[in-house]
């Protein structure tokens, strides 16, 4: 029926968008459109338009083309009611499609064609003007798109007095000078620098791409909201990257592009204010201050603040991409410089060699044979990763697990590490039941250097347990639950996903919601943030959930450790809530032939799953999913949740 799989993925007790019961009855071609801007765990653009009807709809990541030389994917998804025309809202988070959704634009549209390979409409909206053509693809794009409908998305009409977005741009430079004095016919603007990095930003789609003065790409995984916050809005921005790059501050100084406008030809006071029209103070970037027609009590204030340089700013200069200029001059203070943004010291082969006060021996040694990645490579996904691991590490007892000879040799697991740390790691003194001893000083890894030094011992892997220490030393309540979905022989993580859903649908009944995560190996996890007044209590309700699954489909889940039990079965391990038992820590790499990722994923790419290799991601492929999902296991730390009883 038409709607049948648009009421499957909504429960309408928890969303606010429109769930028809009865289907519609068509009413022919229909010529309404609506697009919707919606911040789910992607931003993306909803082209629906009115058929037969329903509203047939696509998933535009990048918005549509707004040249003929553009081609955008579009993923055709389920049918709307046709009440989606007027939906704008908040979708809850852990509904399918959670997170902000707005009406970009709305108007009427002609058909020109229409047929299963082929849509050739004409918009006619405020936005959204011109003739688009939608065609079918015959592939499915690979990778996470494997089994959805994909198209290609272009622009056949021109738009007119349009420019086109540039791809590559480097930073105008000043010339070295003496702060140019009042009264010479130049009225001067005066801008701070920070010690940093000259950077483009380049923004399309909700897309931010930056690049540094020697046009080389930079990873800035805290900045990945700045392109979502501008929307559809295209433009290319001139700033400086302050600091290390996981705790990097961006400051934006210039405009060479704005929606289809150059505005390099403009004088620098007219750039400014369109600059300062646009959404550009969020958490880790904002907008550089600027000083009109001031002088010397800049450059003092700038030195005492251990700031390097001030630039004087022919406020009627244009932008020139790639030229020094003598119409900004960069005043050194004289005030001391500031810190060199921290990044890995060069090794052999310009490999790193360390990070801050962690060393890194034998940067070359490979630790996986199969892919050649060497020891460098480890410390350089830790530090790529860091900022989003860190909160998921933070106080709580670290266990490693070492490789020193690589992956093809032997490992050990480490809890006690009190006679190697240095006394910058700060430990944790807890009691290990069953071990050789009653208690172990266990690492607390609270910064990236503490990640670079747990990869100079080649402990490719971290477990962590589902409890913080204390301020004092003792153990916190936990506050998360884990289901550690574990296939046994003959099942894969494709089965472990579709328990997934049966977990995640159980939960939602509850008014609970439960966030994805793969392991890095054959398994998955789901995580709640939880607050109890028992530690037991965890555990007793991850099992009671655990034999409702099994005892409902015995032949394929299993709430049972025995292997022979396992066998054809996905074992939903409850027991990971126990307080002696860890679990690998988001982000982690895995000691596998590759070098895997435990990497948090999106609920529809767990629906989507079909074949192993859908949820299966290496170090390679974390950089640019951070840039554009963050971190998907951030709800971990928002209000925690009660847990009913399950009788």
């Amino acid at each position: 029926m038409p709607l049948d799989e648009y009421r499957r993925k909504r429960d309408a007790r928890r969303t606010p968008e429109p769930v028809p019961d009865d289907d519609p009855v068509a009413s022919g071609e229909g010529h309404r459109f609506v697009i919707q801007e919606h911040h789910a765990r992607r931003l993306h653009w909803d082209v629906r338009l009115e058929r037969d009807g329903v509203l047939a709809s696509w998933a535009v990541p990048k918005g549509l083309p707004t040249d003929t030389e553009t081609v955008r994917l579009a993923v055709r998804t389920e049918d709307h009611p046709i009440e989606y025309l007027d939906f704008s809202g908040e979708i809850p988070a852990g509904e399918y499609g959670g997170g902000a959704m707005t009406i970009w634009d709305t108007g009427t549209y002609e058909t020109e064609k229409w047929n299963s390979r082929e849509v050739i409409v004409r918009m006619r909206g405020e936005r959204a003007a011109g003739r688009f053509v939608f065609i079918r693809t015959d592939r499915d794009g690979g990778g996470g798109d494997r089994g959805k409908d994909n198209w290609l998305l272009r622009r056949s009409d021109p738009v007119p007095d349009r420019d086109p977005l540039p791809h590559d741009a480097l930073p105008m430079l000043p010339t070295a000078g003496p702060l140019p004095q009042a009264g010479d016919g130049t009225d001067w603007w005066l801008q701070v620098g920070f010690g940093g990095r000259r950077v483009i930003i380049r923004v399309d789609g909700g897309r931010a791409r930056i690049t540094d003065g020697d046009g080389g790409e930079v990873t800035v995984p805290r900045l990945r909201e700045l392109g979502p916050s501008l929307g559809a809005t295209p433009v290319l921005l001139d700033g400086e990257l302050a600091g290390p790059v996981e705790r990097a501050e961006l400051w934006i100084g210039d405009l060479l592009h704005l929606d289809g406008r150059d505005t390099c030809p403009l004088p620098l006071r007219e750039r400014r204010a369109l600059l300062e029209r646009l959404p550009l103070n969020g958490p880790h970037w904002k907008l550089a201050p600027v000083f009109p027609d001031a002088g010397q009590e800049v450059v003092a204030a700038a030195a005492q603040q251990g700031l390097p340089c001030v630039v004087a700013k022919d406020a009627d200069s244009p932008y020139e991409p790639g030229r020094r200029s003598a119409r900004w001059v960069e005043v050194a203070t004289g005030g001391g410089k500031a810190p060199e943004p921290a990044r890995p010291a060069a090794g052999a082969g310009g490999k790193a060699a360390g990070f801050g006060r962690a060393k890194l021996s034998n940067p070359d040694k490979v630790l996986y044979p199969l892919t050649g990645t060497t020891k460098a490579e480890v410390l350089a996904h830790y530090l790529a990763v860091a900022e989003v691991m860190l909160p998921h590490l933070r106080d709580r007892a670290v266990t490693m697990v070492r490789w020193p000879d690589g992956v093809e040799r032997s490992s050990f697991f480490e809890k006690d590490v009190s006679r190697h740390a240095p006394d910058w790691i700060r430990t944790a003194r807890v009691g290990t039941p069953g071990g050789r001893s009653e208690s172990a000083d266990f690492p607390l890894i609270d910064d990236a250097e503490g990640l670079a030094w747990a990869a100079n011992l080649a402990a490719l892997e971290l477990h962590v347990p589902q409890w913080r220490v204390g301020p004092r030393g003792g153990h916190q309540l936990p506050d998360l639950v884990v289901f550690d979905l574990d296939p046994g022989e003959g099942t894969t993580i494709v089965d472990c996903s579709r328990v997934a859903e049966r977990i995640a649908d159980r939960l939602a009944a509850d008014g609970l919601v439960a966030y994805p995560r793969t392991s890095g190996g054959k398994g998955m996890q789901l995580y709640m943030p939880v607050t109890v007044s028992r530690a037991e209590r965890t555990s007793e309700f991850a099992k009671a959930l655990a034999e409702e699954l099994a005892a409902e489909t015995p032949g394929r889940v299993t709430a049972v450790m025995a292997k022979a039990r396992r066998r054809g079965r996905v074992f939903v391990d409850w027991s990971q809530n126990n307080p002696h038992k860890t679990t690998i820590a988001s982000y982690s790499l895995r000691g596998r032939a590759r070098p895997t990722v435990a990497t948090p994923v999106t609920w529809d790419e767990v629906r989507a799953c079909r074949r192993p290799e859908d949820l299966i991601f290496t170090a390679a492929d974390l950089p640019a999913r951070i840039a554009e999902h963050g971190d998907l296991l951030a709800p971990l730390f928002t209000d925690p949740q009660r847990l009913p009883r399950r009788d």
